[in-house]
């Protein structure tokens, strides 16, 4: 297989009505081998969830990515598959799932997907309508929000912050802006994603009226553990910051926790601030892709 080519007062507030959690109970997180069994690198403090704890990610080695033998062959390695494949080697290329460009430079090295399922809505019901839903990729062969080791140092964030604001026509307006990232007991794939989305107006209602000292919150069913963080004078929205360091050290029990929780990112103030939100199987229907104007890629 060819490589990339280019690659604080508690608050706890509830609102809204849409539907909450994806029914099933919590992973328990499983410690992985000190030393990965694929890389043969160092991999302490990386937990994982079961299959069998899992909606969909079925990987059978769930410590290792889909770089292993035994989870390339499975549907949760599908993209990984197609994004290695020679129809993606020239940097761009496209299928029944969406339009992927290939990023590297500056430091950046992703995918950028278009999703194009809403095209057709017979074949994908519930993409009906959602005619502005980006997602970045890591490039190199990475599990997900629990795979700590393999992503440190790439701040995957900040590269889905830019390419909303500068590689999507229109721009996501920052005010309303969401990034999320599901765990691997209600992902799809296991390989590392980013979802770019608009807030539900249930979310922005509830952030709008939140102190930034609150550190609990409410929403559609889930149980959010909070946290506002201040932009830098000068700096971009997730410049410069370790968000995954900063939920671990929201979770009770740590990286122990990280395969049941899903994080939520929205721009607030102007670019001046940030929410964070992780709650247990936080599932990326909690994001607007529907827009008035459809979005594509620049």
């Amino acid at each position: 297989m060819p490589p990339f080519q280019r690659l604080c007062a508690p608050a706890l507030i509830a609102v809204g009505l849409l539907a909450g959690p994806v029914n099933g109970a919590s992973a328990e997180g499983r410690a992985c081998p000190i030393v990965n069994t694929l890389t043969g690198r160092p991999d302490p403090a990386h937990f994982v969830s079961p299959p069998e704890a899992n909606n969909d990610d079925k990987a059978p080695i769930p410590c290792n990515s889909c770089a292993d033998p035994a989870n390339i062959s499975q549907k949760t390695c599908g993209v990984y598959r197609f994004l290695n494949s020679e129809a993606c080697a020239i940097g761009h290329c496209a299928d029944g799932q969406g339009e992927f460009v290939f990023h590297k430079e500056d430091g950046r090295d992703f995918a950028l997907q278009y999703d194009t399922r809403y095209r057709n809505p017979a074949r994908f019901p519930k993409a009906r309508g959602e005619n502005c839903r980006f997602l970045v990729w890591a490039t190199q062969p990475v599990v997900g929000i629990e795979d700590t080791n393999t992503f440190a140092g790439r701040n995957y964030w900040l590269d889905a912050y830019l390419a909303s604001q500068t590689l999507v026509e229109p721009p996501f307006p920052r005010d309303d802006l969401a990034l999320a990232i599901q765990p691997a007991t209600t992902r799809g794939q296991h390989q590392f994603h980013i979802h770019i989305g608009t807030l539900l107006p249930a979310y922005r209602t509830a952030l709008a009226g939140l102190d930034p000292t609150s550190t609990r919150l409410s929403v559609n069913g889930y149980d959010f553990r909070v946290r506002f963080l201040k932009v830098g004078s000068g700096k971009t929205p997730f410049e410069g910051v370790d968000l995954f360091s900063i939920v671990r050290d929201m979770l009770p029990a740590r990286a122990t926790d990280l395969p049941d929780y899903g994080v939520l990112a929205a721009v607030t103030d102007g670019g001046t601030g940030i929410w964070v939100l992780a709650a247990r199987r936080f599932d990326r229907i909690q994001l607007n892709y529907r827009q008035k104007e459809e979005c594509r890629l620049r």
